[in-house]
């Protein structure tokens, strides 16, 4: 008896010190993982109106460690100053220039991101446009800087400010007053799973839309810079360079054409011009090249693609999108600046033909002189430009 009461309390020790070690544990914020972020925990939206005025902005739910969400959803607050936003609706007269917030959210690979737009009266009183980028690491609740994504930040700043400086003043109107590209916005930034985007304070870069400017770059454009560690940033989002087989990579590319899309592309066959234009906004009216019409977005996601209608000059309302042109694509290896002719055609095998675009006809398409590779695949044409140098210059798929 003396032994089964001794071992009773033995057990009723061990079971004391389970339940309190269960206790102790079920306290413990849980490691975020991937599915962690995926299956429990979720992005509410906020919303306040007035009449047509509206301020919506987003909140984390589901965090396991509730006081991490709470300092995350306290930052988005304060830094996009939700509450001077809320006051300025109660001040805004009927008929008069309104206020509208709204945003875009990433919540994947264990981090979270967002870019909230204030447009109409801001908190200086005057009509006016900004941008409130963040983003944060979900099993720290620390806000991600530019050296969680890569491995020398001076340098990878410094080859986007020279990309943006070669190229893209080219897409940019001659009349914005502030079009300065550089320095870019280092502490203004916004993770998804294409790319990183910068957004610049309005008196630095805005455009005629109002809008303020932003320079986004998708993560194989800047792949030489990125981490490699298997813990980092780059790794997490699953965004590091990848190696496949000739026939991997075809495959691939043979079912991105299929879909009617590009790689990192917004906007796919099919779509209306209608939609687009108002989700993205026009940068410029479209020009004509021989056969149809080309279109330049706003949207920073656009820089240096083109998207293709019909030829018709009564308007673009009804048109829809025949066509995509992008000069900084990545075709599961096969890049735009990088990669040589013999490659895709050891890839892809001979084109279904191949033209040879002189002075005259590289003009009449906006092209440096070179050669073009047509391949068919289903009802869709894929167009592989090389320069003179034999170097891919730019990707088009059209019906």
């Amino acid at each position: 008896m003396v032994v089964r009461k001794r071992g009773f309390r033995v057990f009723a020790l061990l079971c004391a010190l389970c339940a309190s070690l269960l206790f102790l544990y079920s306290n413990v914020p849980s490691a975020i993982t991937e599915e962690t972020v995926t299956s429990v925990i979720t992005v509410t939206e906020v919303t306040t109106s007035m009449g047509e005025n509206t301020v919506s902005y987003p909140q984390l739910e589901g965090m396991p460690d509730v006081q991490m969400q709470q300092v995350i959803n306290d930052a988005i607050v304060e830094k996009a100053k939700i509450a001077q936003r809320i006051v300025t609706l109660s001040t805004l007269q009927s008929g008069g220039t309104g206020l509208t917030v709204g945003y875009e959210a990433y919540l994947g690979s264990t981090i979270f991101s967002t870019v909230i737009s204030a447009q109409g009266i801001l908190e200086n009183g005057r009509a006016g446009q900004s941008y409130t980028a963040l983003a944060f690491d979900l099993a720290t609740g620390r806000a991600l800087t530019l050296s969680d994504l890569f491995i020398d930040v001076e340098a990878a700043v410094a080859y986007m400010e020279t990309v943006l400086t070669d190229t893209y003043l080219d897409e940019l109107s001659s009349y914005l007053e502030n079009a300065e590209l550089t320095p870019l916005p280092q502490d203004s930034f916004m993770l998804d799973a294409d790319g990183i985007t910068f957004y610049y304070p309005a008196k630095q870069f805005s455009l005629l839309s109002g809008y303020c400017g932003a320079a986004q770059f998708n993560y194989d454009e800047l792949s030489d810079y990125l981490l490699t560690d298997a813990d980092a940033l780059p790794a997490r989002l699953g965004v590091l360079p990848v190696t496949l087989s000739d026939a991997e990579i075809r495959t691939k590319i043979e079912q991105t054409v299929t879909a009617g899309e590009l790689p990192h592309v917004k906007a796919k066959l099919g779509d209306s011009m209608t939609g687009l234009v108002q989700q993205y906004r026009l940068l410029r009216q479209p020009d004509q090249y021989p056969g149809g019409r080309y279109f330049q977005m706003e949207a920073p996601a656009f820089r240096q693609v083109l998207v293709l209608t019909d030829a018709l000059t009564s308007g673009w309302e009804n048109s829809v999108v025949n066509g995509l042109m992008s000069f900084r694509e990545d075709l599961y290896g096969i890049r735009t600046g990088v990669t040589q002719r013999d490659r895709w055609l050891q890839v892809l095998g001979d084109p279904e033909s191949t033209v040879a675009f002189g002075e005259d006809l590289a003009y009449d398409y906006g092209l440096p002189i070179g050669t073009a590779d047509y391949y068919t695949i289903g009802n869709r044409q894929l167009l592989l430009y090389a320069d003179e140098n034999d170097v891919l210059y730019a990707v088009r798929l059209t019906e």
